[in-house]
């Protein structure tokens, strides 16, 4: 029984626990469908008539909905209250799953999964203010660690559940799948958990613009990525794309340098330290991206795996991953922590380009176990230890805006991606299953965790010599 070896406080009630079974299945349903659709693009792609290339855009629109709307998140769910937050997110979610699953065309496709991440993006902290706010003591701890567990083992599971789905059913079973995990949730959530308000945050003034360039910036870029080929690099639609990115991100630098509209103390701003954190973290998250979305790529279209075999291979990849991510939270709190960042990163780089060179199959597995050791290891410390470096007035705040940066950063890189392998492929067409054009593009990614091993090494190398 949980929190029966507690002798300070009482374990969970019948109540309580189905109040964290409803946070656990809100925070699985967001984090199975992100990473489980990766395997279905493929068989997407041969339905639409499109190139998996082509594609990328339903990462890239889940991606930038999801971290575009986490600067107003945490406001959001502690105005409106987290229980009512979650709920309606949920139903949104669900919406953006059915849009998806009777979709014709790329359009609503892509339509739907941006509203799957925006809703996304308010469920995943209504998920964790709801189990913050209902417990205290060690049983909010455990309740946390039951529901980013019940997350992790979701993103470790994703890709074989959906490859499962893939070959028994087609690839809309894997928005359907969505459903009736996000309807218990809602049913859940509105019986158990009891409704909270916040005043103080009421009065506060909401982050929106400052969100919106964010998001706005990161959109721009993004396109410029994905259609800079097509219209040309030194185009004028291009260059538009480009300057707009760049204004509305010195529009946030603009508005976070008055008091009056900053979400962050100038202190913050100053501290080196957590813009090397930031960083690195960002460097994690898009190998993440980066490497469960080419696998797949590589191994449906250049191997010619199923759904189901791709799916139990990445397996190899995720579950490593999910583990890494759990173990941060307990070896933060050795003096080394800063020792392990720095080889966790290395070790990331060092996956990735292992990926483009060892034969296949098993010197893969193998490579594809070493990268997922170092970006879970990697993201969990980088986490941990920007929120040591932020007071608790600001931890939200922080937390909202380096996960936003992170996951902006990574739908930025998979639009660079696809179009780098359909310039390197000189075609749209195949240009997934061209297994050099997908080295290329993974090394290219090793330079990020790399170069981030040089950013944290004097930090690693001054802690471990005290």
């Amino acid at each position: 029984m949980w929190g029966a070896g507690d002798t300070n406080e009482r374990a969970f009630d019948v109540r309580e626990r189905l109040a964290l079974l409803a946070a656990a299945l809100a925070s699985l349903v967001v984090e199975l469908d992100w990473l489980a659709v990766n395997v279905a693009i493929p068989g997407i792609a041969h339905d639409l008539q499109r190139s998996p290339t082509d594609l990328q855009w339903l990462i890239s629109a889940f991606t930038l909905a999801f971290g575009g709307v986490m600067p107003v998140a945490g406001w959001v769910v502690d105005a409106f209250g987290r229980r009512r937050t979650t709920i309606y997110a949920l139903v949104l979610f669900i919406v953006g799953s059915v849009i998806c699953a009777f979709a014709d065309s790329l359009a609503l496709l892509i339509g739907g999964r941006a509203l799957q991440g925006a809703a996304g993006g308010f469920v995943v902290p209504g998920a964790v203010a709801m189990t913050v706010g209902g417990f205290t003591g060690r049983r909010r701890d455990i309740g946390l660690g039951v529901v980013m567990a019940t997350a992790s083992s979701a993103a470790a599971l994703a890709p074989f559940v959906g490859g499962l789905l893939v070959h028994l059913f087609g690839w809309r079973s894997v928005f359907f799948m969505t459903v009736p995990v996000g309807l218990a949730s809602v049913v859940l959530i509105y019986h158990f958990v009891v409704p909270s308000s916040n005043p103080m945050a009421t009065a506060r003034r909401p982050p929106v613009r400052n969100g919106a360039c964010i998001m706005g910036g990161a959109v721009a870029l993004t396109v410029a990525a994905d259609r800079g080929s097509t219209w040309g690099w030194t185009s004028l639609a291009t260059f538009l794309c480009v300057a707009c990115g760049v204004w509305l991100l010195a529009g946030f630098v603009w508005l976070e340098s008055r008091e009056s509209s900053a979400m962050f103390s100038r202190n913050l701003y100053q501290d080196r330290r957590l813009h090397i954190l930031t960083l690195s973290g960002a460097t994690s998250v898009i190998g993440f991206v980066m490497l469960s979305t080419l696998a797949m790529w590589y191994l449906q279209a250049g191997r010619g795996l199923s759904a189901f075999l791709t799916g139990s291979l990445l397996l190899c990849f995720s579950l490593p991953n999910a583990a890494a991510t759990y173990a941060a939270g307990r070896l933060v709190a050795r003096r080394s922590s800063h020792v392990l960042l720095t080889a966790a990163l290395a070790a990331a780089a060092v996956g990735l380009v292992a990926t483009t060179a060892v034969p296949f199959p098993g010197p893969y597995a193998l490579a594809l176990a070493v990268c997922g050791i170092g970006v879970g290891l990697s993201g969990g410390l980088t986490n941990i230890l920007i929120q040591q470096r932020s007071s608790a007035e600001e931890a939200g705040a922080v937390a909202s805006v380096t996960t936003a940066f992170k996951y902006l950063g990574a739908a930025v890189a998979t639009a660079l991606a696809a179009t780098a392998l359909e310039t390197l492929h000189h075609s749209v067409g195949g240009s997934a299953a061209d297994a050099g054009g997908i080295d290329t593009v993974l090394r290219a990614t090793a330079v990020l965790p790399a170069a981030a091993v040089i950013l944290t090494a004097p930090a690693a190398l001054a802690r471990h010599r005290r």
